[in-house]
C-alpha cells in the first residue's frame, strides 16, 4: 500500500483541515506513516500568518526537498496558507515540488497526489467541508476534537492577511456542524472546541443574524458531549444571547477565548480592531460567573507609544485574563499596518511583550493560589507513569494554556475525565490528586 506522511503546520484550523484531507487520502487508499523517510509521497500543510510561521513553512518545504533529492521521496505536496499568499515565489523556488494547493482548492488533495498533475493554485473562496459518513482521520486518540464553524473572515484589521488568504466569512450549516459532532461523538469525542477565524460571528452571513448561541445548544444536545468549548471570538459579535447561554448551559465550558489585542483606543483604530476591549471584558466576566477569559495582545503595534502601552500594562494588572498569549508586531507582507508611520524598533517590542508576560505570571500567581483545595474536572491526556499522568482542566485550552500534573487512581487511563483536587501550582501548571 502506498504510504503518505501528512506534516499540519499552524493553527487548530489547519489541523482540521489536515484531518479532513487525510480523510480523503485514506478513502483513496493511503496508508499513513509518521515517519517521512518511510513516506512515498509527503504533504505538508503551511501556516503563514505571521512571519515566524511563514519561516518554520519554509523550512519545512526546503527539508523535504531535499530528501525528494536524495531519493526519499517520490513525490511532495504544498499546501495552504503559505501557498496561497506565496504561490509564485514558491513555484520557482522550489521546483523539487510537485503540486501546490491554496485555500482554495484542498479537496483536490487526491488528484494532486494520485496523478501527475504539476502545479495547481486558486482563488480563496473554496472550503474542505467534512461530508457525512466520510468524516474526518482524526490525529488524536484523545476524546477531544476541533469543531469548525466557519471559513474566511470579513474583517479587515491592520496587522492581519487572512481575509486574502482565507476569502470572505462563510459558515457552514448548523445542521452539518451538528451532524459533525453526532458523528465524532460516536466515535467517542467528548469534548468539541469550537474555532473559526472569527467563531462569534457564526450564522450571520447564511442565517441574517449572530447564530453562535443557538448553535451551542444544538451541540448540547448531542449524546454523549461533555464539554464545548469556545475559541476565536471577536469582541464587536460577542452578545448578551451568546453569553446566557454560556452562563446557562452545564455542558458549554465557562472559558472564552477573546483576542482583544490592545486595550488603547488609539492604538486599537490603527488596528482596525473595535473600541471598549475593556467594556467587553468587564461584560463577559460579568454576565458569565466564574468565566475563564483568554485573550491574545500585540505589543509595538506601529503609533504605541509609552503611554498607551502602560495603559496596556495596567489593564493586565488588573487580572483580567486567566490566559494570555502576547505577540510583538512585525510587519506581513499585504497588510495595511506596513504602510503606517511610527515604527517601533524590534527590541522596544520584545521588552514591552517581556512586560507584560511577567506582570501576567503575578496575576496567575495569585489566581492558582486561589484553586488550592478546590476540585476541577481534569482530562487525563498522557499517563507519566507510576500513576501520575499530565492533564487538562476544564479551563484550559489544549496547546495553549497550562496543563495539570496529578496523581491518579489505579486503573485511571488517558482519555478519562476525572475529579481532581488541586494541591498546588508551579508557574502556569496546576498539581494534584485524583479524589
Amino acid at each position: 500500500m502506498k504510504k503518505l506522511s501528512l506534516i499540519i503546520l499552524g493553527c487548530p484550523k489547519n489541523v482540521v483541515e489536515g484531518e479532513n484531507m487525510a480523510g480523503l487520502l485514506k478513502d483513496a487508499g493511503w496508508s499513513f506513516t509518521a515517519d517521512v523517510n518511510e513516506a512515498d509521497c509527503a504533504v505538508v500543510h503551511t501556516c503563514s500568518f505571521i512571519r515566524d510561521a511563514q519561516r518554520e513553512s519554509e523550512a519545512a518545504i526546503r527539508r523535504l526537498c531535499g530528501l525528494k533529492k536524495r531519493g526519499g521521496l517520490k513525490k511532495l505536496i504544498v499546501t495552504g496558507c503559505h501557498v496561497q499568499s506565496n504561490s509564485e515565489s514558491l513555484i520557482d523556488k522550489y521546483p523539487e515540488v510537485d503540486g501546490f494547493l491554496g485555500t482554495g482548492s484542498l479537496e483536490m488533495i487526491n488528484e494532486i497526489a494520485g496523478r501527475g498533475v504539476s502545479c495547481l493554485v486558486t482563488e480563496p473562496g473554496g472550503f474542505l467541508e467534512t461530508l457525512p459518513g466520510k468524516g474526518r482521520l482524526l490525529s488524536s486518540a484523545l476524546p477531544s476534537a476541533y469543531l469548525r464553524v466557519s471559513e474566511g473572515c470579513d474583517h479587515r484589521c491592520g496587522f492581519c492577511v487572512i481575509p486574502r488568504m482565507r476569502g470572505g466569512y462563510r459558515s457552514r450549516k448548523k445542521e452539518n456542524i451538528v451532524l459533525e459532532a453526532r458523528e465524532l461523538a460516536e466515535r467517542g469525542v467528548r469534548e468539541f472546541i469550537l474555532i473559526a477565524q472569527d467563531t462569534t460571528s457564526y450564522g450571520r452571513d447564511i442565517y441574517g443574524f449572530f447564530a453562535l448561541s443557538k448553535l451551542l445548544k444544538d451541540l448540547c444536545r448531542v449524546d454523549g458531549v461533555k464539554w464545548i468549548r469556545l475559541m476565536y471570538g471577536y469582541p464587536g459579535s460577542v452578545t448578551d444571547e451568546l453569553l446566557d447561554v454560556i452562563a446557562g448551559e452545564d455542558r458549554i465550558c465557562k472559558y472564552i477565548d477573546l483576542p482583544l489585542q490592545h486595550v488603547s483606543e488609539k492604538v486599537l483604530k490603527l488596528m482596525k480592531r473595535p473600541a471598549g476591549a475593556r467594556q467587553t471584558a468587564r461584560r463577559v466576566k460579568s454576565r458569565v460567573p466564574g468565566v475563564f477569559l483568554r485573550t491574545s495582545l500585540i505589543t509595538g503595534f506601529p503609533g504605541e507609544g509609552k503611554r498607551e502601552f502602560e495603559e496596556l500594562l495596567g489593564f493586565v494588572s488588573e487580572g483580567w485574563f486567566d490566559h494570555m498569549g502576547v505577540f510583538e508586531y512585525s510587519d506581513v507582507e499585504g497588510a495595511a499596518s506596513c504602510s503606517l508611520i511610527n515604527k517601533i524598533k524590534k527590541n522596544t517590542a520584545v521588552s514591552r511583550k517581556k512586560a507584560l508576560m511577567l506582570e501576567q505570571q503575578r496575576v496567575v500567581k495569585i489566581k492558582n493560589g486561589k484553586l488550592v483545595g478546590k476540585t476541577a474536572e481534569v482530562l487525563l491526556e498522557k499517563g507519566l507513569g507510576g500513576g501520575r499522568f499530565r492533564g487538562r482542566a476544564w479551563f484550559q485550552s489544549p496547546e495553549v494554556d497550562g496543563s495539570v500534573f496529578l496523581k491518579a487512581k489505579t486503573g485511571s487511563r488517558e482519555g478519562d475525565f476525572v475529579k481532581t483536587t488541586i494541591e498546588g501550582f508551579s508557574g502556569y501548571d496546576l498539581k494534584g490528586a485524583q479524589r
